[in-house]
């Protein structure tokens, strides 16, 4: 077979997606505080002027929306999926909210064409790294699943499990927020809303 450079650059694609990907991921976890000291405090005044990025929570304080970022895990042939994925990528990037998508079953939708598959970095780990991480605290696994992240500090919230309507993930968003910046205790906030709009693994 010959090889011609259009063909090799659309083989290399993916691989230069995911390296971009990764590099930002790794960006965040060097900026991660060591163990042991202190949190930096979580920003509240805006650092950019996108619209619509600055959130008022209802407590009255106002955060800007670009110091939180979405993990999702999705799948290629998950219904639920594809009906949610538009929607938040649609409200994500309204807000300048960086989301990085997770695969499940290797493929990608029209909202994420190229998402991050989940590694094992050792053949004897049961579950690759990123599951662990999410969904270590017994969450079911399915798709589509979603966290907020604070991307100053790397905690993470469950936001939604199954198909969530704009208000509803605005509210919950808030809710979160809220509970990062009073370093709430994980286990006291609201359970995920029920919805029957998943796939489970």
């Amino acid at each position: 077979m010959k090889w011609t450079p259009l063909v090799a650059a659309l083989l290399l694609f993916p691989v230069c997606v995911m390296a971009s990907v990764r590099d930002e991921i790794a960006a965040m976890e060097a900026a991660k505080p060591a163990p042991g000291r202190p949190m930096a405090p979580v920003s509240t005044r805006a650092v950019s002027a996108v619209p619509g990025s600055i959130m008022q929570l209802p407590d009255g304080r106002k955060v800007n929306m670009k110091d939180y970022g979405v993990v999702l895990f999705m799948q290629a042939h998950c219904p639920y999926s594809a009906k949610f994925d538009p929607t938040l990528k649609k409200w994500a990037d309204a807000h300048g909210i960086h989301v990085w998508a997770y695969t499940l079953d290797g493929g990608g939708d029209v909202s994420f064409p190229t998402p991050m598959i989940p590694r094992r970095y050792t053949p004897d780990e049961p579950l690759a790294d990123e599951i662990l991480t999410f969904f270590g605290n017994g969450l079911p696994i399915a798709t589509p699943t979603a966290f907020m992240v604070n991307v100053h500090t790397l905690k993470a919230y469950p936001l939604t499990q199954g198909v969530m309507d704009i208000p509803t993930l605005e509210s919950r968003f808030a809710t979160l927020i809220q509970a990062d910046l009073d370093h709430a205790d994980p286990q006291s906030l609201p359970p995920l809303p029920a919805s029957s709009q998943v796939t489970p693994q």
